[in-house]
């Protein structure tokens, strides 16, 4: 499967566009801990995961946050950009 870069993130800005537009600027986020699983096991659905770990959207945030101020971007910070997204949609399922 290829994936357009572009696309995504086009797809990306308007969709944030559109929380914005809904909720504000900056939005509630109760739930902190989740589950991590690693790479290799979410991605294999033919087996059940044994290396589950808590990770902190505090934490993720606080990281991706450093970016505002510097251009020292690792691509993990994709990752977490993705698990802070997740959780904006699961709290808000039908915000548009």
């Amino acid at each position: 499967m290829k994936i357009s870069i572009s696309e995504i993130q086009k797809i990306t800005s308007d969709l944030l566009s559109k929380l914005k537009e809904n909720k504000g600027d900056e939005i509630q986020i109760t739930n902190d801990y989740y589950w991590d699983i690693s790479d290799e096991e979410v991605y294999n659905p033919y087996e059940e995961p044994r290396s589950i770990t808590l990770g902190q959207l505090s934490d993720d945030l606080r990281e991706i946050e450093r970016l505002i101020n510097s251009d020292d971007a690792i691509m993990y910070d994709l990752r977490r950009i993705a698990i802070i997204l997740k959780a904006i949609s699961a709290q808000n399922p039908t915000t548009f």
